[in-house]
């Protein structure tokens, strides 16, 4: 199952060079870039589309201390990804690393990561870290820092959040307060400065998603934190908030700084969209349910709010929680350093693309000992499960919403680490099945699946089956196939790999690896 190889990418300069020496047509050299990407509806379903084809975003977040490094180790992350079967990858893109200095941006640091993951077929994210990451403006020892040290070194022209209180704020706060115009102008005139570069530099639109600051957040405290009701009258008490709170009617001081977070985020999303219509998304780990509906209402260039901390698809977690108005399932984060992320990493990226019919799963990379790359195990498990994902995302996701689609994934006792229950989809619907087995109806097809923790079965419009799993043993039964073939899709087109042996009517597959597999009627 070897992956398909993606040649290296010309610069411009090179695509003349080659073109004036007969190698290239020169109107390829000046193609019209490819359209960037967005978010549209097929059957109902909210799907990620990239040169006119879904994606189903599945790999991980690179982010070692919320700076992705450009050495050998992030080299090294994005070829094992590559190896794993990943669609997408996402790094950390501090401020300080674009804009050297007031309107002066060098952007290689932005095109070293595009042309890596372009290299190697990789689409990619970039979490934009700004001036609001989960609290802080650096981490602590300084390293990195997110804003401009022109900004953080000035506190006398772009105000820091005054938060008086008992607590001890941790070292990398306060962050930078919302209501400040000043600031405001300086990463404003930042995201539209990069958006328009990644517009005109990223032709072949490898960057997909674009998450802006990260978990926009006030009260990152250490030791002891504030109860419930004392967080309610919690806010930033500089002359602007002062002045914005005097001016509004706001119910608690939380609502206030979440408001106020959701109006700076309007005017950054509302610029960037307007420059370079990419999809931006925020990241919530931990905000109050009421802060959801905020971001979302107020900031109309908000495609979505991504989740962290989705640890297992036992119901409810943070994703269900988070499935409020027109929000999207995307499990943004899932950390890796956690147990039960680790111990459902085979069936993580199910769990978001059947059973919220979300637009994708990653990993949140955490250092070692915990890096699933550096884990043979962990690593094996998520490179089975993300192969048929891969190989058969355009088919899974037009048949996403209809009656042609059905899958399952496992419910695992944590302690005891075996399936006890199967989540199960057929069609629109869902249940949930007791036991390791299960038998699913998609339309007049019966499967039976016996040693498996996660698949998907989507029938073709023209009625060819295809399954998608890491491993099963499956008795399909309601139609006659004239022949089965293990391969992979590309686009719409069906590479073949070899045929599979089978009884054309009550067909019994054995599937002990990851794989795809086409049953032609």
């Amino acid at each position: 199952m070897q992956d398909i190889g993606i040649s290296a990418k010309l610069t411009r300069r090179e695509l003349i060079c080659a073109a004036a020496i007969g190698m290239l047509d020169v109107q390829f050299a000046f193609a019209k870039p490819r359209a960037p990407s967005r978010i549209a509806l097929i059957n109902g379903v909210p799907t990620l589309i990239v040169d006119g084809a879904p994606l189903l975003v599945a790999g991980a977040q690179c982010d070692i201390w919320r700076s992705t490094p450009q050495n050998a180790a992030t080299v090294a992350f994005f070829d094992r990804y590559r190896q794993l079967n990943a669609t997408t990858v996402s790094v950390g893109i501090p401020w300080s690393k674009v804009e050297l200095s007031p309107d002066v941006y060098d952007f290689s640091f932005v095109d070293r990561f595009i042309h890596e993951a372009q290299i190697r077929g990789l689409k990619l994210v970039l979490n934009l870290f700004n001036t609001n990451i989960c609290g802080k403006i650096l981490e602590s020892g300084g390293n990195p820092y997110y804003p401009p040290r022109y900004i953080i070194d000035s506190p006398d022209q772009y105000q820091r959040m005054v938060l008086t209180s008992e607590y001890k704020y941790d070292a990398g706060g306060p962050p930078m307060c919302p209501n400040d115009p000043r600031t405001l102008d300086r990463e404003r005139r930042y995201v539209t400065a990069l958006t328009a570069h990644l517009r005109d530099y990223d032709r072949d639109r490898t960057v997909v998603l674009l998450q802006l600051d990260n978990e926009f957040y006030y009260m990152q405290w250490t030791g002891s934190q504030p109860t419930s009701d004392e967080r309610l009258s919690i806010r930033c008490l500089c002359r602007f908030c002062n002045e914005k709170w005097t001016k509004g009617s706001y119910p608690t001081s939380r609502d206030f700084m979440f408001q106020s977070f959701a109006d700076y985020a309007k005017a950054l999303s509302d610029a960037m969209h307007e420059t370079y219509p990419v999809p931006i998304y925020l990241n919530d780990p931990w905000w109050p349910e009421m802060a959801v509906p905020i971001f979302l209402d107020t900031c109309p260039n908000i495609a979505m709010i991504g989740m962290d901390g989705v640890f297992d698809p036992q119901e409810p977690n943070q994703l269900s929680r988070a499935q409020i108005g027109r929000n999207l399932a995307f499990a943004a984060e899932n950390p890796t350093e956690q147990p039960k992320t680790r111990f459902n990493l085979d069936v993580l990226p199910y769990y978001t693309l059947i059973g919220h019919l979300g637009i994708g799963n990653l990993l949140w990379e955490c250092g070692p000992p915990h890096t699933v790359i550096d884990d043979p195990d962990a690593a094996r498990r998520y490179g089975a499960a993300l192969y048929p994902i891969k190989h058969a995302q355009s088919v899974i996701a037009y048949a996403r919403g209809t009656d042609r689609l059905g899958g399952w994934y496992a419910l695992r006792d944590f302690d005891g680490q075996r399936p006890t229950q199967m989540f199960v989809r057929e069609g629109t619907r869902t249940r949930i099945a007791e036991g390791a087995s299960v038998s699913l109806s998609v339309q007049d097809l019966t499967i039976d699946v016996e040693n498996s923790l996660a698949g998907i079965v989507a029938i073709r419009p023209e009625g060819d089956v295809v399954i998608a799993t890491s491993a099963a043993r499956l008795r399909i039964s309601g139609r006659s196939f004239k022949s089965a073939s293990t391969g992979k899709f590309v686009g719409g087109s069906w590479l073949k790999d070899a045929p599979v042996d089978f009884s054309a009517d009550g067909a019994v597959l054995d599937l002990p690896g990851p794989v795809v597999v086409l049953l032609m009627l």
